[in-house]
């Protein structure tokens, strides 16, 4: 093949490439859609949680109100932990303890000058011995070698009450790191940002694993769903497109200026893959919420219109 058939070769392979859009992971836009309104779409939750109790105690303390604004890791509410508190101190005691025992090393020190006495007592009988046969009798002998030998024994005996004392260091450890974890799940916390709904316990109460204690809802991001009719734009056409929803509505307290609207936006993120009887098919799209007046402005379960398309 000559030089301008390999370029020739090589655009027409880029092109498909490119044209394909699927080859090298390039993502596809939606392609644009005429613009039109879906009516009465329902405002829905796009989070809403029950935050139940990790472990079972009597409910000592709520610090939440109905309505109010919460946010990750939040402690909402704590189950008595007088006991748990009572084992950490006990805990930590005990591993103060092992960490002295873990670094006593006189044990092992003391055996080994036990061991280096007996040893030289055993070889000063054996030097007489060499110069003066039969002074020292063999039963010494014997007797001073049984002392040296238990001598280096009691080393490896003290060396390994050490070794032991080092571990016990790291089970106290882990038992005190597991009453924090059982501290720490005695306090009930907010998985995400989301506003107090209902309080579902009170205290005084004794809640087992599983009981829920409040009810959270997600209000920051929100979800808008309506029915598209299948013979209106096709589902494979509908997934990701832009919308708009315009909403408004009337502040009495504000005389110069009572009329207020606010636009949100956001694409389609879910194509329902049923069609209903009516020939029309659910989707959504989640919008971020805004606040007026400290209130948030959308709110579940309200009616709106919501544009979809370029």
């Amino acid at each position: 093949m000559n030089t301008g058939n390999k370029v020739c070769a090589l655009v027409i392979g880029a092109i498909v490439v490119l044209a394909s859009g699927i080859r090298f992971g390039y993502a596809q836009q939606p392609s644009p859609v005429p613009r039109f309104k879906l009516a009465d779409c329902n405002v829905a939750l796009v989070e809403e949680v029950e935050v139940a109790a990790q472990l079972p105690g009597v409910l000592i303390a709520l610090d939440f109100k109905e309505g109010d604004s919460v946010t990750k890791d939040q402690v909402l509410a704590r189950i008595d932990d007088s006991d748990a508190l009572l084992k950490r101190k006990e805990l930590n005691l005990q591993l103060a303890v092992a960490e002295k025992e873990a670094s006593n090393d006189i044990n092992v020190r003391a055996a080994e000058a036990s061991a280096e006495v007996a040893g030289a007592e055993l070889k000063e009988s054996i030097a007489v011995n060499s110069e003066s046969p039969g002074a020292v009798p063999p039963t010494k002998i014997r007797r001073e070698e049984l002392t040296f030998r238990r001598a280096e024994l009691q080393i490896d005996v003290a060396k390994l009450e050490l070794d032991v004392a080092k571990l016990n260091v790291d089970v106290k450890s882990t038992q005190l790191d597991n009453v924090d974890l059982t501290i720490d799940r005695l306090k009930v916390k907010a998985p995400l940002n989301a506003e107090v709904e209902r309080k579902l316990k009170d205290v005084g109460e004794f809640v087992q694993i599983g009981d829920p204690i409040v009810q959270l809802v997600r209000m920051d991001k929100l979800r808008i769903e309506g029915f598209v009719q299948l013979k209106q734009v096709l589902p494979q056409l509908i997934s990701g497109q832009p919308v708009t929803i315009e909403y408004s509505f009337v502040d009495p307290t504000d005389a110069d200026n009572p009329e207020k609207s606010f636009t949100f936006t956001g694409n389609v993120s879910f194509v329902s893959n049923k069609v209903q009887a009516g020939g029309e098919y659910k989707i959504w799209a989640e919008v971020t919420n805004q606040r007026y007046k400290g209130q948030w402005v959308l709110r579940p379960g309200v009616a709106v219109d919501m544009s979809i398309g370029q």
